[in-house]
């Protein structure tokens, strides 16, 4: 499947979409609260809180299959959600339930193992392994490379509900609670390898791997915490490198809801939007000196990074395109009515959805 985080652009991203307006595709009457893309599939699917899940055509914006039958689906709102590299989709929901959803049907498995709402899901890269985190306090590890799921392992040692959860290559896997404890794993043996206790003060609120300038997966890694903090991890040495009070000033503190490091996708920076409302930039090669800020209309609920640009979705419906090295906001988007909770880009299509029930699509000329 495609980086998630393009690299290069062409240059209309610069200036803008062909058509502001773009295409509008209104699943729901309610949020959508969750997504990921499928670009080598040409789709988006979206979790909603009316408790199905819908796939949309990233081409023609057209709701191509809706994920929810009478014998099959969530009970609850749909949390979140993930492609498989075959093109099945893994969800999980506050009705604790994970469902594995068969590629181009609505027949699904569903995996009954946690016993509280499913905070998060992803997919180890390269290998045929889902993972979970829940309100439980556990994170399971689940074989999906038949077509019949099997739990592989529970993970235990958090204390509090398991908020955030990250892959990395091969063996590696982090996970952070409401506590403030970040757990790092390994998938083979389901063992703890390190386990940072008051790594923030209050909620893990965002976790990412750090990435090289080609894009790839390093071993090292980052955190933001309710605290307002942005930290730096070695895991072989099992200590905080670098803390920055990034998100910290005279008015208090902007929890970090999101970090991305993508190599040259985010400019070889490392990239936070938190509740300060603000968008800021860190150069993790001089111990995270801060290179730029960017002020924002609204709470950003959603971050997404390509060629350099961050594209920041906020709470009063508006798209944010910012020049990541120079802070300069390049134009707005009226993406959805409300907020907006998934962005996505490729060299030439962004998709963003949000509260008002709807996926924004808009075309970039080559």
């Amino acid at each position: 499947m495609q980086s998630a985080y393009p690299a290069h652009l062409n240059s209309s991203w610069r200036s803008g979409p062909a058509d502001p307006a773009g295409r509008i595709c209104n699943v729901s009457d309610v949020p959508l609260m969750c997504s990921s893309i499928n670009w080598s599939a040409g789709e988006v699917v979206v979790g909603s809180a009316d408790h199905a899940l819908y796939v949309v055509d990233v081409q023609t914006g057209k709701k191509r299959r809706t994920l929810y039958t009478k014998t099959a689906g969530h009970a609850e709102w749909v949390t979140t959600c993930q492609y498989l590299p075959d093109g099945r989709i893994i969800s999980g929901g506050m009705d604790s339930l994970l469902c594995l959803w068969e590629a181009n049907s609505n027949r699904c498995q569903q995996l009954t193992a946690h016993a509280a709402p499913i905070s998060v899901v992803d997919i180890s890269p390269g290998t045929n392994t889902a993972v979970s985190a829940s309100y439980d306090k556990s994170v399971r590890v689940w074989d999906v490379a038949s077509k019949r799921a099997s739990e592989s392992s529970c993970l235990t040692g958090h204390a509090a509900p398991v908020l955030q959860l990250v892959c990395g290559n091969g063996d590696n896997l982090i996970s952070g609670d409401r506590g403030g404890t970040v757990i790092m794993w390994g998938l083979a043996t389901g063992s703890t390898t390190s386990k940072l206790k008051d790594a923030h003060a209050g909620h893990v609120t965002a976790l990412t791997w750090q990435h090289d300038t080609n894009g790839g997966c390093t071993d090292t890694f980052f955190s933001g915490g309710q605290d307002g903090h942005l930290k730096m991890w070695d895991p072989r040495s099992k200590r905080c490198v670098h803390d920055v009070a990034a998100h910290v000033n005279a008015r208090g503190k902007g929890a970090v809801g999101n970090i991305v490091s993508a190599g040259a996708a985010s400019s070889n920076l490392v990239v936070t939007a938190a509740a300060d409302n603000t968008v800021k930039a860190f150069d993790a090669r001089a111990d995270l000196q801060p290179v730029s800020e960017a002020k924002l209309s609204d709470f950003p609920y959603s971050m997404a990074v390509a060629g350099g640009l961050a594209l920041c979705g906020c709470g009063d419906g508006s798209l944010h395109v910012i020049d990541i090295s120079s802070g300069q906001t390049l134009y707005a988007l009226g993406a959805n009515k409300h907020a907006v909770r998934g962005v996505h880009a490729s060299e030439k299509c962004l998709v963003c959805m949000g509260d008002d029930g709807s996926v924004f699509l808009c075309d970039f000329m080559l």
